[in-house]
């Protein structure tokens, strides 16, 4: 649905299991689905004459259908659009008790149970925490319509009848880009993560309105819109420049329409529920249906009576306005239900205009020949033997489709195991990889250590030999001053007695002048 300047509603359709109740009373099967061909085929009628009517859909989910299966193929595109500022709506609609709540909401505390609105809410929050995003908004509100009455779900309970929650009114904002219609006074919580939602649907939930009905022990009695507003801003190049958007996403949850007969409605207030059920769901046909008509005959200014309903008139931009729309038809595979059925399947064929196949007409004859049976006891055998064949028939295709829907399941699940064997082989492959390095490092640090040891001991040989050559240098500094010293002595020992000597020297020369005068004088006299 991304990216298309116009886009047709998208309608997918998904089949219940049958219940335990249906299989203990051994109740007909007389719708099956078939997956891969996006098919489903319903068989109608009695006796000799036997209906066998085809539909083809957008998408279509079996009984072995998951919930992230529905949320992978239908709502996930969605998110996309959403965060590029679109305004998308998912609808479940369908007879009371094919599980239109179960795909919506799910078991909220189950992981694999949990319906397309948590998934939605937790895909757009993984969106967005992208680098790409800079800034996001995210705000939640819940509107119940139950009897043409609007209840806000997020509020307390009781705050309305004590005067405290101001009445909530459909209006209509008429100026260009503005609001459009909306629900005046409705509140919005700002929600910042997943288990934020969660807790806002638990709460919701305890209002909801529901009761128990023959087809149904939880049967919703209202209508539920759940919407989230994201706000996000993100950087769309390598300047820095960012783009803002405002997108919507509206999960509609439709009560189930009803046969008073199938229902089992007894009370006068679940008479009046099931009344305005049945009417505000007519009234979503009519809308279908004329904006069908008006497809198809542009130019004829058809009245599309959106305001018939106060359904009708929330949803008119989901429906012929600027929503991007996919609609989930639930149905029952159950004989006791197949008028509703047909009346779902044709529902969901107006809301995008997919024509059926032929239909194909069978005709049992039994005998030889074909003659008709001469005898009463006769014929009532042979009638006998018709619908027997019919019901062996028709539990022979429901049988057939549940086992290509339980084989495209287990070829799908076979793909996943193949997967995960695969990683499995690829992760042993790599442990014995890393086992092989992790043996060659340690044999190298083996090596490593005999290394490191060999050059501890030759650093303490060293270490020795430094010490004994640090003790022989100190020892010969030692020898060397105090040999200094003696040398010093000796030779002012020497200067002294050189002194001592010329001292003599002068004497004894005097003496000898002396002595040469005393000749000299002799020697004269």
């Amino acid at each position: 649905m991304s990216g298309d300047a116009s886009s047709a509603v998208q309608v997918v359709v998904r089949l219940r299991p049958m219940s335990e109740k249906e299989l203990k009373d051994k109740t007909l099967p007389v719708v099956s689905a078939f997956t891969e061909q996006k098919e489903v085929l319903v068989i109608k009628g009695a006796g000799n004459r036997q209906i066998k009517t085809r539909y083809n859909f957008d998408d279509v989910f079996g009984s072995q259908s998951t919930q992230a299966e529905v949320f992978d193929r239908t709502i996930a595109p969605c998110v996309a659009d959403v965060l590029k500022g679109f305004e998308c709506s998912v609808f479940a609609y369908g007879q009371t008790g094919t599980g239109k709540t179960h795909t919506m909401e799910g078991d909220i505390t189950s992981e694999d149970n949990m319906g397309v609105i948590p998934r939605a809410t937790a895909a757009i929050f993984a969106a967005l925490s992208s680098d790409e995003y800079t800034e996001s908004n995210i705000q939640a509100s819940y509107l119940e319509i139950y009897n043409e009455e609007l209840a806000d779900l997020l509020t307390e309970a009781g705050s309305a009848t004590t005067g405290h929650e101001a009445k909530l009114q459909v209006v209509e904002d008429r100026v260009p880009k503005g609001k459009g219609v909306y629900v005046q006074n409705l509140s919005e919580r700002r929600v910042n993560s997943t288990e934020e939602v969660v807790r806002l649907m638990q709460h919701a939930t305890e209002r909801r309105r529901v009761a128990e009905t023959k087809m149904n022990k939880v049967s919703s009695r209202s209508h539920c819109i759940f919407t989230l507003t994201v706000h996000s801003t993100r950087i769309i190049d390598e300047t820095g420049a960012t783009l803002s958007n405002v997108g919507k996403l509206h999960l509609v949850d439709l009560a189930g329409s009803e046969c008073a007969k199938t229902a089992g409605n007894e009370t006068q207030v679940k008479e009046r529920e099931r009344r305005n059920i049945n009417q505000s769901l007519l009234t979503l046909g009519r809308v279908i249906s004329a904006l069908r008509d008006a497809h198809i005959t542009p130019g004829s200014n058809m009245r599309i009576p959106y305001r018939d309903s106060k359904l009708t008139r929330l949803l008119q931009e989901s429906l012929g306005g600027k929503c991007k729309t996919i609609i989930i038809a639930t149905l029952s595979p159950s004989i006791l239900a197949v008028e509703e059925t047909m009346s779902t399947l044709s529902y969901a064929q107006q809301a995008n205009g997919i024509q059926n196949k032929p239909s194909a007409t069978s005709f049992l004859k039994l005998g030889d020949g074909g003659s008709r049976p001469t005898t009463a006891a006769s014929g009532a055998a042979s009638g006998s033997n018709i619908q027997d064949w019919n019901e062996m028939e028709c539990r022979l295709q429901y049988t057939m489709g549940e086992l290509q829907e339980a084989q495209a399941a287990l070829s799908r699940n076979h793909e996943k195991q193949q997967v995960v064997v695969d990683r499995a082989v690829a992760a042993e492959t790599l442990a014995d990889s890393l086992g092989a390095d992790l043996e060659v490092s340690q044999d190298a640090e083996v090596a490593l250590e005999a290394a490191n040891a060999s050059l501890a001991a030759h650093l303490r040989a060293s270490q020795r030999k430094v010490a004994e050559t640090q003790h022989l240098l100190a020892a010969r500094a030692a020898t060397e001053t105090a040999l200094t010293a003696q040398a010093k002595a000796a030779l002012a020992s020497l200067e002294a007695s050189a002194a001592d000597g010329d001292a003599l020297h002068a004497v004894i020369c005097a003496k000898e002048v002396e002595e040469n005068q005393t000749r000299a004088a002799a020697r004269a006299f």
